[in-house]
């Protein structure tokens, strides 16, 4: 018994000393408990008189309950249940081992606990209504401690070698207590009780040292899972949900007890291609919205789990609010474009004021030219003064229609690039009775930025008009398509084209091709003309696609 009280006094020093972490300060507490508990049974045995005896006896009675009480407190702080045990609710459990105190101590007078105590080798008592009470209140503490326990064994594999000894130790203690209560006991009451305490003990320890039970990295990563901003969702094998972090649950709109056991598809947004995702086995990421009122964007991390052979244990799902993120991206996006715009507009009205300004000029000097003709009685001369005036005022009203397409079509926030082209295309058409067709692909919108889809833009309408203008053509096909990193886009008409080799500045400015030059380095790519008289004029621009995409 004395080697037993030192086993218990060790293993309790030894949990104090780990008093920070969870279900340490309750163990040691119950281990220190144990101690006067072992020091009554022995003064028991080794007092002479009766009366020596009996209070040696109750000494050592007033100590079980207060040890179960220590154990409920460890086993639910152990259990990651600390936050239930609170003042008020530790006050509750000391009160019924305060009134069994008192019972024993008011037990001459009132017998409520022992009728009587006999001397057979041994002290016997025989139990009163009291003592039957607050033996099942014990037991109900037992089953309690069972309970929290078995759920923990269940819902966390990291715990399970230490609570195997944890509840081998305590079916051992309750075992040899139940003995001694129904004094069948194969030696002296208390000392049954006692050695088995010192083993009980010694699992502890082995469950301390071996096993690691109060090893704190498990309770950090524990509290880091539960804390942390990031959904996680742990699916078996079976694609079913086996476990979720709070974020999880509150991402996802569901309870965590709800979501355990069911199918992933059943939890997750019904558009997610989870088996999709699953069949790459070195991770995938995919981007889910979730909510109505309020959406929300969150990057899903998908990860395989393999056991130490290789085996497939099951899938980890991360959840990543990317919201905020793609706000800004959006509102960066949106103050390009409205730059790029701004810069476009400028550009325009400097085109517009060196081209209209310029017609409008030569107009009113041909006009007044004309009255003076028409003054001098040269009637012809003016008549034809006024028809070339007239052509030259068609084709200004022709571009002036242009620009103000030009503007309108632009891209926007409300209106991406390739629409923005296609609705410019449509425009063009109607306004000029040139065909046009649109063909894209392997890119879209993402795949350019904000200038430099204005910049493209404006490269392809300069195309059309100069197709419009000079090639006398009537059907003009835009294609865009990837060519690894390079995007090419391609404008095609059927005009009568002309000679690339003929110097620049002959035959009407050569169609603006350095205007288009400088756009497209510009977009760090090149511009490239091929046409030939009579076999129409092809455009090719070749330009690196944006790196985010």
């Amino acid at each position: 018994m004395l080697v037993s009280a030192a086993i218990v006094a060790t293993v309790g020093l030894l949990c104090w000393r780990h008093r920070s972490l969870p279900g340490a300060l309750p163990a040691a507490v119950m281990m220190l408990l144990g101690l006067p508990w072992i020091l009554g049974a022995v003064l028991e045995i080794l007092a002479v008189e009766l009366p020596a005896k009996i209070l040696w006896y109750k000494f050592a009675s007033v100590w079980p309950l207060a040890i179960q009480t220590a154990r409920f407190c460890f086993a639910v702080d152990y259990a990651g249940l600390g936050r239930w045990l609170t003042r008020r609710s530790l006050a509750l459990l000391i009160l019924p081992w305060l009134i069994y105190l008192g019972l024993i101590l008011t037990n001459d007078a009132r017998h409520w606990m022992w009728l009587d105590f006999s001397l057979n080798g041994t002290v016997r008592a025989l139990p009163a209504a009291g003592f039957w009470i607050l033996m099942v209140y014990g037991y109900l503490l037992f089953s309690a401690i069972l309970v929290i326990l078995i759920r923990l064994f269940v819902r966390s594999p990291a715990h399970r070698p230490p609570l195997v000894l944890i509840l081998v130790a305590m079916l051992i203690t309750h075992t040899a207590f139940v003995l001694d209560a129904a004094e069948v006991s194969p030696i002296a009451p208390w000392e049954l009780s006692i050695v088995c305490a010192g083993v009980s003990s010694l699992l502890y320890a082995v469950a301390l040292f071996r096993y690691h039970m109060f090893d704190p990295m498990p309770t950090a990563r524990q509290t880091a899972i539960e804390q942390m901003r990031e959904g996680m969702v742990v699916l078996d094998a079976g694609q079913r949900i086996a476990d979720l972090n709070p974020a999880a649950a509150r991402i996802l709109g569901v309870s965590v007890a709800h979501a355990r056991g069911r199918f992933a598809a059943e939890v997750l947004p019904a558009d997610l291609s989870l088996a999709g995702l699953l069949q790459d086995s070195a991770g995938a990421q995919s981007e889910i919205t979730l909510g109505r009122s309020e959406a929300r964007h969150y990057a899903l991390h998908v990860s395989p789990l393999h056991d130490w052979q290789g085996a497939t244990l099951g899938t980890l799902l991360l959840l990543h609010d990317v919201t905020e993120q793609r706000q800004t991206q959006a509102q960066l996006l949106e103050q390009q474009r409205a730059l790029a715009t701004l810069s476009e507009r400028e550009r325009l009205a400097r085109e517009l004021h060196d081209s209209i300004g310029q017609v409008l000029g030569y107009a009113a000097f041909e006009v007044e030219a004309a009255r003076k003709l028409i003054g001098d009685g040269q009637t012809t001369a003016a008549n034809t003064q006024l028809a070339r005036l007239a052509g030259i005022v068609r084709d200004a009203h022709a571009d002036v229609r242009e620009y103000i397409l030009n503007l309108r079509a632009s891209p926007s926030t409300q209106q991406p690039f390739l629409a923005a082209l296609g609705h410019y295309l449509d425009g063009f058409t109607q306004n000029y009775g040139i065909q046009t067709e649109l063909a894209i692909v392997g890119l879209d919108d993402e795949a350019f930025e904000p200038d430099a889809q204005m910049q493209l833009f404006r490269i392809i309408q300069e195309a059309l008009s100069n197709a419009r203008r000079h090639g006398d053509t009537r059907r003009v096909q835009v294609t865009f398509e990837a060519h690894g990193p390079m995007a090419c886009i391609t404008v095609q008409d059927d005009g009568r084209g002309f000679d690339p080799t003929q110097p620049v500045g002959e035959a009407g400015s050569r169609f603006g091709l350095q205007f288009m030059r400088e756009r497209a380095e510009q977009l760090g790519g090149r511009l490239a003309v091929h046409s030939a008289p009579g076999q129409g004029t092809r455009v090719v621009v070749e330009m690196p696609v944006a790196l985010s995409r």
